[in-house]
């Protein structure tokens, strides 16, 4: 209880803010836990190994100028003063049309504590993201306001580009059975206000709970796990469960609130690891789309071979 007691301690003052309203407008995954570097900048060097991975989703396939979102990222664990530290960097091109693309990256750094069985990871990605709006590409109805080709001054008709600083926060907890997190993206609210665009990044925050079971096949082991993602106004909750078979190959289930159920993929072959989701709508936007497709893609590189143990001889000449 003590364990749990601190997290939440931590949670509440990284998150005791008060959101404001607006609609979300950070991307999202099917595989969240194999993106969850673009999530929860506390994961960085979780593992023992050089990680670099990237991640392509593509919404609504079907659709003219359908939003996709390229994700990619790398990170690693260091030593430092006796003390183990998680580095990283990572960078996401989302584009949401023809006239709206925003790119983000920073760099990750994540401080490490053992606490009871687990261990406690406090993260913070300092970076910059960026808004692009390309004007020319907008078209006016033509029964706006002057008819078709019509201007409105408040709609730019050059393409914009705005950089602002932006920062990320994030905790997580895990042992060898279950883990948490939560984390705080856009942190002070970038806004951008240049020439004719204005806009604003609000806060969003995000919750993780997995747990791994080991069933009584020694090979197959079940993990279940919610992601819920909240600006406290609007919401979205991940249900999945994945099956994993000799560590090696994952199949799994998904349900999106109010949106789609999804099927999840997974193999490791070596060094390389994969991941392939496909979303089917559920709402009546399947009318116009046959559903969403998403790739991972990961390389790991192991840092600290373990040592092996050579026999020692002496020389036949002095037996």
């Amino acid at each position: 209880m003590k364990i749990m007691e601190r997290i939440v301690l931590i949670a509440v003052i990284v998150f005791g803010s008060v959101a404001e309203a607006l609609s979300q407008r950070d991307a999202q995954f099917t595989h969240y836990r194999r993106a969850m570097g673009y999530y929860n900048p506390a994961v960085a060097g979780l593992n023992n190994y050089l990680n670099v991975a990237a991640g392509y989703r593509l919404q609504w396939l079907g659709w003219s100028n359908a939003p996709k979102t390229l994700f990619a990222m790398a990170d690693m664990p260091f030593k430092l003063q006796k003390r183990t530290h998680g580095l990283g960097v990572a960078v996401t091109k989302d584009t949401e049309s023809s006239v709206y693309s925003t790119l983000s990256g920073g760099l990750q750094y994540a401080f490490l504590q053992k606490i009871g069985k687990g261990e406690l990871r406090i993260g913070v990605q300092l970076g910059l993201i960026s808004l692009t709006v390309d004007g020319t590409k907008i078209i006016l109805p033509v029964d706006s306001i002057g008819g078709e080709g019509a201007s409105d001054p408040a709609i730019p008709t050059a393409a914009n580009d705005a950089k602002k600083f932006d920062a990320h926060l994030g905790i997580y907890y895990s042992t060898d059975k279950w883990y948490v997190g939560a984390a705080a993206k856009h942190l002070f609210r970038p806004e951008i206000d240049d020439d004719n665009l204005y806009t604003y990044f609000e806060r969003e925050y995000n919750f993780l709970f997995g747990y791994n079971i080991q069933t009584n096949n020694p090979l197959l082991q079940l993990q279940p796990s919610v992601f819920v993602k909240t600006n406290f106004n609007t919401y979205t909750i991940d249900l999945t469960t994945c099956a994993v078979y000799g560590k090696k190959y994952s199949a799994g289930m998904s349900w999106r609130t109010n949106e789609s159920a999804s099927i999840l993929l997974g193999a490791t072959f070596g060094k390389i690891d994969g991941g392939y989701a496909y979303d089917f709508p559920l709402t009546a936007i399947r009318k116009g789309t046959s559903g969403s497709h998403e790739l991972f893609l990961k390389y790991k590189l192991q840092l600290n071979k373990p040592k092996t143990k050579k026999s020692k001889h002496k020389s036949v000449r002095l037996l």
